[in-house]
């Protein structure tokens, strides 16, 4: 029997407070045992029902949880929130359809919600003539939205122009959407950060780590975002003995605590905040000065955010595909001995070109500027070649442009890095399991396609200033001999 068949409206409220406690600690299960008797007793409200939903995407059982949310808006048919967390997580999912329904039973509410708006775009896109496209220019010229509401208009006209071939007021948006955008990129910390790892980070002097051979092997994708990184590990997710935590700065955090000479507090804080996209200035004295000890508390404290590992469900390896731990190798090698890694490349101009068009919702400070987002690239790749000799075999160069023209040979590769065997099921990541959370969903679920390769070349005029700022040609055409060779 499904929530939905048996909910009714609570007369009290529920106060969520003490569960979200125990969710923010992974124990999704523990909540659900002592919610389920009160939905069984009728006695669940919306916020009861929420709770049970966010702990059954927390469980990675997508599907109860979008029943759930299902429920909800059955017994609250004019609960807007739950409406777009339903869609949202119908997009996620690969319910392309059932998405846009969402969206649209919002916009039957609300009209002019900027949100449903340009979530419908992604679920269902319309030209610049469509109803939904002259509402958002007419919201737009009204100015009554808010800076996160215009930055969201603009992305979306934005993409609605380029669909079209209007590159130039495509781009504008773009520029627009960027200038609402707060943050600054601190080009001389990622500067000062790379010149650290090269002088300092030594392999030969980190302290030796035993690893236990029961342990799930971690593997990082990495790369500078928009560069494959989602599609990879969905390619990866559809093998039966892999495991994804998805985009976690666990890595950042343990990294964080060590160096900030509190590992001693390590285990108690493994889930400390950090200012999650800013590129900061690292101190990198622990690649001589961190203890055994230390280095194990710091592997501890890593691993504790895997999931659990029990019965035939266990799996080989556990992802971490947070693009910007390309960075964080040195770190992850020194506590992490048995990790391996994968750097995702992909052509410099669709990388920058996909950066400076995506709206990001946090982070991404760089993306802001073509002259900074080629700064961010070039470092990447200055970070990448001092890490190749000193990671060895660990690390694997992963070429998008070949993943994507010859995806079986390229995987095969792939998978013995990582210590798997065949899976043909890595060829169809449409069908990955688990939800799509990154701005790539709709690529990945549109399966392997060469779609993404040379998208730059409408734009080439506008990116000059990110084109001079990697180097120029010389430096772009160097990039495109390498990526040819791998």
């Amino acid at each position: 029997m499904t929530e939905q068949a048996i909910i009714k409206p609570a007369a009290s409220g529920f106060d969520p407070r003490p569960y979200l406690q125990l969710m923010q600690q992974g124990q999704f299960q523990n909540v659900l045992t002592i919610l389920h008797p009160q939905v069984a007793a009728g006695l669940a409200d919306c916020a009861m029902l929420d709770l049970i939903s966010q702990c059954y995407f927390g469980l990675e059982r997508p599907e109860r949880g979008i029943e759930v949310l299902e429920a909800i808006v059955t017994t609250w048919p004019d609960n807007i929130s739950a409406w777009g967390k339903l869609g949202a997580r119908r997009l996620q999912n690969g319910n392309i359809a059932e998405a846009a329904e969402a969206f649209e039973q919002i916009l039957s509410f609300q009209p002019n919600s900027v949100m449903a708006l340009t979530a419908l775009y992604v679920a269902s896109p319309y030209d610049w003539n469509s109803r939904y496209a002259k509402r958002l220019r007419k919201l737009l010229a009204k100015g009554r939205v808010s800076q996160s509401e215009k930055r969201n208009i603009f992305s979306a006209l934005g993409k609605i122009s380029s669909t079209e071939g209007r590159t130039n007021i495509a781009f504008s948006y773009f520029k627009a959407a960027k200038d609402e955008t707060p943050g600054r990129y601190n080009a001389e910390a990622v500067t000062a950060s790379v010149t650290g790892q090269r002088q300092h980070f030594d392999p030969s002097h980190l302290p030796h780590l035993e690893c236990d051979i029961n342990t799930a092997k971690p593997v990082f994708i990495v790369g500078p975002p928009r560069s494959g990184t989602t599609l990879i590990e969905n390619m990866l997710n559809a093998h039966q003995g892999v495991g994804t935590i998805g985009e976690s700065p666990a890595l950042m955090q343990v990294r964080f605590i060590l160096t900030d000479h509190r590992s001693q507090e390590i285990t108690q804080h493994q889930d400390e905040a950090l200012p999650f996209g800013q590129h900061q200035e690292k101190d990198w004295h622990w690649c001589r000065n961190t203890s055994p000890e230390q280095a194990m508390a710091g592997r501890k404290a890593y691993l504790a955010h895997h999931p659990l590992q029990n019965g035939t469900s266990k799996p080989e390896i556990i992802i971490n595909k947070l693009p910007q731990n390309h960075f964080e190798m040195g770190f992850a090698r020194m506590i992490l001995p048995d990790a391996r890694f994968i750097f995702m490349m992909r052509h410099p101009l669709d990388v920058g070109l996909s950066l400076f068009c995506t709206n990001f919702h946090a982070g991404h400070f760089y993306s802001k500027k073509l002259a900074w987002i080629g700064h961010y690239i070039r470092a990447s790749y200055e970070s990448l070649d001092d890490y190749i000799p000193k990671l060895g075999s660990r690390l694997h160069l992963q070429s998008y442009r070949q993943l994507v023209e010859a995806p079986e040979p390229q995987m095969k590769a792939l998978l013995k890095h990582v210590g798997l065997e065949w899976d043909p099921n890595c060829l169809t990541p449409q069908n990955s399991k688990g939800l799509v959370k990154t701005a790539s969903l709709r690529q990945v679920r549109a399966g392997l396609n060469t779609s993404g390769l040379g998208k730059w070349k409408q734009f080439e005029t506008q990116l000059e200033p990110l084109i001079e700022s990697l180097g120029g040609w010389d430096w772009i055409k160097k990039w495109e001999a390498r990526d040819a060779a791998l």
